[in-house]
């Protein structure tokens, strides 16, 4: 054993109340810095879930406002579902345009449903259908209204104006529209 391990042995021996204090005391200290290093790090925790909860305080007060509004648009998308229109079910896609007449007093002198194109990528397609409707003005825009304020979702490609009877001051309405199908 070395010469100065020797004398810090015998002075340990020679005080023993305080060495055992010294060791007591550097086990304290190691002790502080270890809990104090875990306050900060628990302190950290506390103010990042505190600045969390206080940006969701707005969400949780506004909580009945947005449950109001998922049901809202759950209802719409079930509402556009329950009007796509299926390709193959012609005489349900001819009815709902003889439902327009009855209702615009139009009449409908020719319709035809045309083959609709795939779109890759797209879970729906547009189904065309060829129409000529007959009738006095009113009663065309009538038709024209109640096909883009009616259920079945509508885009109106081409259309065309000419006028069919002089005398009885009649019009005929050519158009192609597309309705929202599934694929």
């Amino acid at each position: 054993m070395s010469v100065l391990l020797q004398q810090f042995w015998d002075l340990i021996r020679r005080y023993p109340l305080v060495s055992s204090c010294v060791a007591v005391l550097l086990l304290l200290g190691a002790a502080n810095y270890y809990f104090w290093d875990q306050r900060h790090t628990l302190a950290r925790q506390h103010d990042e879930a505190r600045l969390y909860g206080e940006a969701m305080l707005p969400v949780l007060a506004s909580h009945t406002r947005l449950t109001a509004q998922v049901a809202t648009t759950q209802e719409a998308v079930e509402l556009i579902e329950r009007n796509l229109v299926v390709e193959s079910g012609l005489a349900e896609n001819l009815g709902y345009f003889y439902k327009l007449e009855t209702a615009s007093r139009a009449r409908l002198a020719q319709i035809s449903q045309l083959n609709a194109q795939v779109m890759q990528g797209n879970p729906f397609k547009a189904v065309p259908f060829s129409l000529r409707v007959t009738g006095s003005y009113p009663q065309l825009i009538g038709f024209v209204r109640a096909l883009e304020t009616g259920p079945r979702l509508a885009r109106i490609k081409d259309y065309d104006f000419t006028r069919s009877d002089a005398k009885a001051g009649t019009l005929a309405l050519d158009m192609t529209v597309e309705l929202l199908g599934n694929k």
